[in-house]
């Protein structure tokens, strides 16, 4: 078995750290690398930060180029398809007319004429070569596409920020009204306690007693004063009839 010191000391190839690497990312391979652990294990075996991120702006770019050219090819293919089913429609339905009709067979020159012309677009549909100004502009393409979508999203996320800011302005509006109906409450409860705590003792008693005793006085002397005019009102008939 050998020591790992003597492991240490040993050197490779070019040919033997791209198929070590190789291999250990295939172990990796279901776990993923992340830029960080590559930047880490290149410098553990001396190369720097710089060489690995122009290496991986390469690989991004060679990467996007090949995205680029598979939507492309997708693109044609997808073309070619809805060009045949047309092709097979219009064409059908022409043999049908030209069948239940009267006449000459005609229906075969338009099917020679579209025939021609999905010949064409098949040897560029089916075709893979594609140019570098048509990568170029896939690429351009697809990073509009991508700032779109991302001006989208900031476009939603702000609406849903102002939203929930507004809500959140409603609910402490309807909270501090609730607190100021509850504080307006309490304090008119107490105003009406030490109201009600400093008044005066009612005396409706005393009152009442005052006019129960006074109101049998009046009725007596109505009493006194009624007896006393019919006793005039007696003495002077006496009188006239005495003369």
């Amino acid at each position: 078995m050998t020591r790992p010191g003597k492991q240490s000391g040993r050197q490779y190839t070019e040919a033997e750290v791209r198929a070590i690497l190789e291999r250990a990312l295939r172990d990796t391979q279901a776990r993923g690398v992340s830029h960080d652990e590559l930047v880490a294990a290149a410098e553990e075996i001396g190369i720097s930060r710089g060489a690995i991120e122009a290496a991986s702006r390469d690989v991004e770019h060679v990467r996007g180029e090949e995205e680029a050219r598979e939507a492309i090819l997708a693109r044609r293919r997808k073309g070619f398809r809805t060009h045949l089913f047309s092709f097979l429609l219009v064409n059908a339905f022409l043999f049908a007319v030209n069948a239940l009709t009267d006449g000459p067979w005609w229906f075969f020159w338009p099917l020679l004429g579209c025939g021609l012309g999905l010949a064409f677009h098949a040897l560029g549909a089916l075709s893979s070569d594609v140019s570098p100004r048509q990568i170029r502009g896939e690429l351009e393409r697809s990073a509009a596409q991508a700032r779109k979508e991302q001006h989208r999203r900031l476009k939603e996320q702000r609406r849903a920020e102002r939203l929930e800011r507004k809500q959140r302005l409603e609910q402490s509006a309807e909270d501090f009204g609730h607190a100021v109906e509850e504080g307006v409450a309490t304090v008119l409860s107490r105003i009406a306690q030490e109201i009600r705590g400093s008044a005066p003792p009612p005396a409706p008693v005393e009152g009442a007693s005052k006019r129960s005793r006074i109101a049998p006085l009046d009725a007596e002397e109505a009493e006194f004063e009624e007896l006393g005019e019919e006793e005039a009102d007696r003495a002077a008939r006496r009188g006239r009839g005495d003369r």
